[in-house]
């Protein structure tokens, strides 16, 4: 068999609402909306420059089940540029974008192929001449619990296979809900030549010939997805594998430390942080961490806390057509341990991971019962549930220690 060469991307989120972040200035906050579709139009300009034989999307192209004509328009204008160049595109729904939902309105160019509810292969052959088995299912509805592996018939010898899957690896500690699971051990038994991931957010090789793959989503949404985000080109050669990473997120959500060592005024501060920034390349949307910080007076730390220091920053604020927006100012972490052994925080986090639907809808019943706010709210999904525990972890502990 000859090489053939594909990109495998997944988790586009297209059109997501980025709530909590509509009170920022407007230029920003039009970034940042926008970034998912500029992410993808940067997958689709590499797709094109190195003439691929064909592209994978492995699940949520969409962030809502009720996606708009202006999200699809901007879909349906990459595919026909994809469609243009001969470059055909598979399709798996997922959880966010399943086949139950609201189905897409514009009609596709014929280079598109999308997966059925049901597990099947589609069949391609790429212009020089090699066979390829692309094997996947959409999402019928948005929960898929049960394991799919079972379907998925063994790869045939003399053609490539791959395997298209938007579900959860077992053993993974993830937020993400755990959607059509399986194990490593599952797919290499397959005998496929590579596995295309969807679901998780972040960057996982799985297993090594044949490659098990989560690529991650194209473009941070939240501090949590943090650095660099994007889709690997591939190159299979028979049972050969050459993976290569391709940045295409618009905005990073970027992490940076600053010093506090010796400054008493809130001057000083101020400086050393517009400096620390000044080093950072890119666009991004930044958390600054404070370390170093023993010499400050409790005063300056109220001041910090109390978000002043940070109000200051945004209100000094110019683009200049550049982004780069301080969205949080936290001190570093206490000395190691903070949270781990105080029992008052234990018991919290305790109680927030034992939660059943009665006491999350118990805990929410004030907001989703206001006059003004209920109709603005849509019911928690359990993924969502698992971010908010997560977030209140991190709360807990004083912040990240990645």
């Amino acid at each position: 068999m000859g090489k053939i060469r594909f990109f495998h991307v997944a988790d586009l989120h297209l059109d997501s609402p980025f709530i909590g972040l509509k009170h920022l200035p407007k230029d920003v906050f039009e970034r940042i909306y926008n970034s998912t579709f500029a992410s993808f139009e940067k997958v689709v300009k590499e797709a094109i420059e190195r003439q691929i034989d064909f592209m994978i999307i492995s699940g949520d192209l969409f962030d809502e089940e009720d996606r708009s004509i202006r999200a699809q328009a901007r879909l349906l204008k990459q595919f026909q540029l994809l469609d243009t160049n001969d470059i055909p595109v598979y399709v798996v729904h997922g959880n966010h974008d399943h086949l139950g939902s609201h189905r897409l309105e514009l009609d596709m160019p014929g280079n598109i192929h999308i997966f059925n509810e049901k597990t099947e292969v589609k069949q391609l052959i790429t212009k020089t001449g090699e066979m390829v088995d692309i094997v996947g299912f959409s999402y019928g509805s948005r929960h898929i619990r049960e394991r799919r592996i079972g379907e998925y018939p063994k790869g045939v010898s003399g053609r490539y296979t791959i395997g298209v899957l938007h579900g959860s690896e077992g053993s993974l500690d993830s937020s993400h809900e755990p959607y059509a699971p399986f194990t490593i051990a599952e797919l290499v038994e397959k005998n496929y030549h590579y596995w295309a991931l969807g679901h998780i957010h972040e960057r996982r090789i799985l297993h090594e010939e044949p490659f098990i793959v989560y690529p991650g989503n194209i473009q941070g949404r939240h501090r949590r997805e943090k650095g660099e985000k994007g889709c690997y080109e591939v190159v299979l050669d028979g049972y050969h594998t050459e993976l290569s990473f391709i940045a295409t997120h618009d905005l990073l959500w970027e992490r940076c430390a600053v010093s506090l060592q010796g400054t008493k005024r809130f001057g000083e501060v101020f400086q050393r942080i517009q400096k620390a920034m000044e080093s950072l390349t890119g666009e991004s949307l930044i958390e600054i961490v404070l370390i170093d910080e023993e010499s400050l007076s409790f005063e300056m730390r109220d001041r910090i806390e109390s978000g002043e220091l940070l109000e200051a920053l945004q209100s000094d604020y110019e683009s200049h057509g550049i982004v780069k927006w301080v969205h949080s100012i936290r001190l570093s972490p206490p000395t190691a341990g903070f949270g781990e052994h105080d029992p008052f925080k234990q018991e919290v986090i305790l109680t927030l991971e034992s939660m059943g639907g009665e006491e999350w809808k118990e805990a929410m019943a004030e907001l989703y019962e206001h006059p003004s706010i209920y109709r603005f709210l849509s019911p928690l999904e359990e993924d969502e549930k698992n971010s908010l525990i997560q977030e209140a972890k991190h709360l807990l502990s004083g912040g990240d220690r990645n």
